[in-house]
């Protein structure tokens, strides 16, 4: 578990031994589907998605099984771009798609969004084509840029609970 300030708010990160797979787990002070909006829209996605040190550029967001996205990260003097494909959306429930870039081999990636009566539960399970691309990933930051991301969706559901009547 993630050694956060606030253990309503840690992430669980979990990398079976021998199979390549990593589930990320972490609870929402928000009603589920606030919280898969904030997964579904574009501008949402931008205001959180990715540690803080880069700016997020969504420029391509089609939330629909055969649709694109495709998302950059920037420092000013570096860009990273992601990129995939959604292969199922299932409103507000489960998101799968697929998570790309540079050369590396494509991750499945799936996200299940669990109502815990006026809390979410957001499981993301990422799987790779082998053990060491899984602890490649892991050893780059995935978890680290992952608990960033998501404190970042907390301060944009806390705004966007305020403005909810």
């Amino acid at each position: 578990m993630d050694a956060g300030s606030d253990p309503a708010r840690a992430m669980d990160v979990e990398a079976p031994k021998d199979e390549p797979v990593m589930h990320l787990t972490r609870r929402f002070d928000a009603p589920r589907e606030l919280v898969w909006e904030t997964f579904t829209l574009a501008g949402h996605v931008a205001r959180w998605w990715g540690p803080r040190k880069y700016a997020v550029t969504v420029h391509e967001f089609d939330v629909r099984p055969g649709g694109k996205w495709r998302i950059s990260h920037s420092d000013g003097t570096k860009t990273i771009e992601f990129f995939g494909e959604y292969r199922e959306v299932v409103r507000p429930e489960r998101l799968a798609r697929t998570f790309c870039f540079g050369e590396f081999p494509p991750i499945e990636e799936e996200y299940a969004f669990h109502d815990e009566g006026g809390r979410t539960r957001v499981v993301c399970t990422q799987r790779y084509p082998n053990v060491m691309a899984r602890d490649f990933m892991a050893k780059g930051g995935a978890a680290e840029g992952g608990r960033q991301s998501f404190e970042r969706l907390d301060e944009l559901l806390a705004e966007l609970k305020g403005g909810m009547t």
